[in-house]
Order: C-alpha cells, then sequence, then structure tokens
C-alpha cells in the first residue's frame, strides 16, 4: 500500500451555511439535501481564505459520504471546515458537522464531504472534439417538465436543463446558469454542473435502470467560471460502470466552444436502497440496437441527431474540410458537419476504437472535396464509405466493398413524383406491396439514391438504370445492367435508412 504523506498541518475552521429558500428546491425522498456543488463551494471559499496560494480550480477524489439535510426552520447550519495540510503541499478538506443526542451528552461528528487539491494539479486531458461536438446514436428527447416531474423530482430553482437529448453513448444538454445564492461563487455557478448532474441521472435511468446520485468524481477542473444568467452545453460521456454504479465524464462548454470546466470520473449509485426506480416509459426502446439490419451488413456504422451538432463541431474539421465548410451556405453547414462527424466516428471504430488521434487530423472528404472518406487514422484508405443526411439524422457507412447509404423521410412526397424515377414494372410493384404505396415509393426513392453512391454515377443515371424487382421490410432486389444488388432497409420514427452493400453473384 503506497504510504501517505505526512500532515504537516491541522485545523478545523467553522462554517456558517446560509440557508437560501432556493435550497429547500433541492430535495431526496422529499427532504432537502444540500446540493453537492453547493457544498464544494463552502469549502473552496473556506480553504482558500485560510490558504491564498492554494489553486481551487482544480479538485481531485470528491466523496459525498453522507447527505447534509437541511430543516426548513434553520437559517443557518453550523458546520466545519477540517482542513489537512500534507507535507507534499497537497490540501484534504472536509465538510463536517457535528450533532449532540437528545439524551446525554454524546456529540457525534459527521463527515458529509471530502475533497483534495493538489499543489501541482495536472491537465486533464481534452475531449475528443468530434465525440462532444454531438450525440451519436438514435436519441430521445427527455422534455424538461417529464425530466423534473418524474425522473429528477426537484423543485422549479433547479428545473435548469433546457434542452436534453440521451443515447446510448450519452447525453447532450443545455443547461442554466440560474441567478441564485451567494455573490460570491470562487467555482463559478453551481447550476451549470448540478444540471448535467441531472442529464447523467436520466441517461442512468434509461440505459442502466439505475437512480443514481452523486457519490463522487476524480477531477473537477474549472477552465473559465460559469456566469450567472448564461447557457452552456454539458456533454455527458458514460464509462465503464458496473451493475450497480455510473461512471461519466461530463464537460461544460459555451455555444462558441469554450471550454468552462470537466468533472471527470463522475461515480454515481442508487443511495435509496432501490426505493428509487425508473418510470416505465423511460426504459421503452432503450435495449434496441441502433439500425440492427444496416449495422449487420457493414463493418462500421454511424449516425448522429443532427439537432444535436454545436459549433464545436468546426473545431473538429481538418484544414481541407474546413476549407469547404467555409464555402457552403448556412443551410448545408450543419449536415455537412453532421456527415464529417460521422466519417470521423467511423475512422476511430475501424482503427481499433482510437481515442488519441485528434479529430481535426482525420480528413474525410476526398481531394476532389465531393466524395467521403473514413480513413484510417493512420490515413490509409482501406474501406469504402458513404454518407447520407435527412433534416433529422446524418449517417455514414463503411465496408470493404462498395456501398452506398441513403436516409430519408417517409412522406407522400416520393408517391407524388414517382414519374420522375419509377419504371411501370416499379409502379406495379408499389401498387401491390404490403407495405403501403407511400413507404414502397420511399424504398424505391431511396435505393436509387444508395445505388448511385455505391456505383459512382450520378441521380439521373441510377433511375435510368437501376430497376427494383422486390420491395421487403428490411431487404429489396435490385437490378443493374445484368448485375444483381441487395438493399438492406430499416425504419426509425418514421425515417428510412437504406445501405446497397453486396452484388449478389
Amino acid at each position: 500500500m503506497e504510504e501517505l504523506p505526512k500532515i504537516a498541518d491541522k485545523v478545523r475552521l467553522p462554517l456558517k451555511i446560509k440557508i437560501y429558500p432556493y435550497l429547500m428546491d433541492h430535495q431526496f425522498e422529499g427532504k432537502a439535501v444540500l446540493p453537492a456543488v453547493e457544498a464544494l463551494q463552502l469549502l473552496a471559499a473556506s480553504t482558500s481564505d485560510y490558504l491564498p496560494d492554494i489553486k481551487i480550480d482544480s479538485i481531485l477524489d470528491a466523496r459525498f459520504d453522507r447527505f447534509l439535510y437541511i430543516n426548513p426552520r434553520v437559517a443557518l447550519i453550523d458546520a466545519f471546515n477540517e482542513i489537512e495540510v500534507h507535507e507534499d503541499g497537497s490540501v484534504i478538506s472536509r465538510l463536517i458537522t457535528k450533532t449532540r443526542a437528545k439524551a446525554g451528552s454524546i456529540t457525534r461528528t459527521k463527515e458529509h464531504v471530502s475533497l483534495r487539491f493538489s499543489k501541482n494539479p495536472q491537465e486533464p486531458a481534452p475531449p475528443l472534439l468530434d465525440e462532444i461536438s454531438a450525440l451519436e446514436g438514435l436519441g430521445i428527447d427527455i422534455p424538461s417538465d417529464r425530466l423534473y416531474g418524474e425522473l429528477v423530482p426537484f423543485g422549479p430553482a433547479y428545473h435548469n436543463v433546457e434542452a436534453l437529448t440521451v443515447s446510448e453513448q450519452g447525453a447532450i444538454t443545455s443547461v442554466y446558469a440560474r441567478e441564485l445564492g451567494a455573490a460570491s461563487a470562487p467555482l463559478g455557478s453551481p447550476f451549470p454542473l448540478d444540471a448535467a448532474l441531472h442529464a447523467a441521472c436520466a441517461w442512468g435511468q434509461r440505459y442502466r435502470g439505475i437512480v443514481g446520485f452523486p457519490v463522487g468524481f476524480g477531477m473537477r477542473r474549472i477552465f473559465k467560471q460559469t456566469r450567472p444568467g448564461a447557457t452552456y452545453i454539458a456533454r455527458i460521456i458514460p464509462k465503464k460502470g458496473d451493475s450497480k454504479a455510473l461512471l461519466f465524464d461530463i464537460w461544460i462548454y459555451g455555444q462558441d466552444g469554450v471550454f468552462y470546466e470537466a468533472a471527470l470520473d463522475v461515480l454515481m449509485e442508487d443511495v435509496s436502497g432501490g426505493r428509487m426506480r425508473p418510470p416505465q416509459w423511460v426504459l421503452e426502446g432503450a435495449q434496441h440496437q441502433v439500425l440492427p439490419s444496416l449495422k449487420a451488413h457493414s463493418d462500421a456504422l454511424s449516425v448522429i441527431e443532427l439537432k444535436t451538432i454545436n459549433e464545436t463541431a468546426v473545431k473538429a474539421l481538418s484544414d481541407f474540410e474546413l476549407d469547404r465548410y467555409g464555402r457552403l451556405g448556412d443551410k448545408r453547414k450543419k449536415s455537412y458537419l453532421g456527415s464529417r462527424l460521422c466519417c470521423k466516428t467511423l475512422s476511430r471504430k475501424l482503427s481499433g476504437n482510437d481515442r488519441d488521434t485528434p479529430a481535426s487530423s482525420i480528413t474525410t472528404i476526398s481531394p476532389d472535396q465531393i466524395r467521403p472518406r473514413s480513413p484510417l487514422t493512420d490515413g490509409r484508405d482501406v474501406f469504402s464509405c458513404s454518407v447520407s443526411h435527412d433534416s433529422r439524422y446524418a449517417v455514414a457507412v463503411a465496408a470493404k466493398t462498395k456501398v452506398g447509404v441513403d436516409v430519408e423521410e417517409i412522406s407522400a412526397k416520393a408517391l407524388r413524383s414517382r414519374q420522375l424515377y419509377m419504371k411501370e414494372k416499379e409502379e406495379i410493384l408499389v401498387r401491390n406491396s404490403s407495405l403501403g404505396e407511400i413507404e414502397a415509393s420511399v424504398r424505391i426513392w431511396s435505393i436509387k439514391e444508395a445505388m448511385s453512391k455505391a456505383l459512382g454515377i450520378n441521380l439521373a443515371q441510377s433511375w435510368e438504370k437501376v430497376e427494383i424487382k422486390d420491395i421487403g421490410q428490411n431487404k429489396s432486389l435490385v437490378l443493374m445492367e445484368e448485375g444483381e444488388y441487395t438493399a438492406i432497409h430499416d425504419t426509425v420514427d418514421n425515417h428510412l435508412f437504406t445501405m446497397i452493400i453486396e452484388i449478389i453473384k
């Protein structure tokens, strides 16, 4: 066991915790408790006053061992900051309270929070810009009223998640720094990180069936203080946990991509002893695979909700990609970013889940600035790549053979314009399809889009030369110049994904 540095100094400083009315909105099982983020502020301020040279913008090894319950009839809570200064310059700070038993003179000391300040803290490794620029996967939106009405039942002062999307890959949310609390906050506003923890709790309920509360973290680094009245982006990235605990990295940044803070190795557990359970609606569909048919027939696949893309994505572009981006109109920029991010994800997956290569070092567009590519992160082109987008999704697939992908919203538009792209035999197929004329028409349109990408022909040529022989729910048969091709389909929330992947010999 590693020998701990010796204690050079130890002091117990009194703390007067002022109970603002808004704190009563932060509750566990109907009782108000001091938020972890408020406890961090108190300890940081007290420790900094006592040791002015200490760096409080980096907090290590935080543990939240016991709730500090708030009596609604009390305006101040008497507590202490117990400080240990070690010979190596590190400082341990603990929030403790003392209570006297109702009968007798026995005094109990409770430790609620502990943390460490380091003399020379290490900078955290930067996040993958392509990972925090958007949310990969098929996400669901959790409205604020349902989040706080059913998943995180806090009062109005803590309703600071403004827009939340979760997928199996994590969560991305807008978080608001409410204008409440003490005028001086040495760590910036406590509300953005608190709200990010609510988003993490929602993710844990959907994908792990755990109602988790924070019980500690490895590091919290303040790069720039969040300001009351401002809105930020929080990206919650799940890490490997177990059946009883959740582990996350949380990054909070501005709309301009400037980082404000990070909370790494955030540990969340069910502290209710199983009494709190997720509602059934948030669990429904969580175990469904992402585009299972397409995934089974490709070497790698990535899909992104376009609405989750933020301006950080621009920083993830290579110089070559950025040049193309600068020449696009505003309407095309988001779909372009979505396609690039999907291709970068493919590159990482195909390179053994590479998490070291900077996003801007991966160029996902060919020299002609038209065709996409998903190179290995060492720059080699080993796989074919295809991308597509509609109003909601961007998708990219990679395969060792020629590949084409398309995504379309299912609507009557494809049926109304069928004279443009259907042959007479295909119109008969549509009329007789058990899928219905609209879904069958969208499949034919989508197949011809995907075929044009797989074969490198323009759409007009695909309309003329490609013939659909059979239309199915998840698979269709396609002919072109005596060659037979298979079209694979998946449907998600009224959006059709189609992929051309192989020639049937």
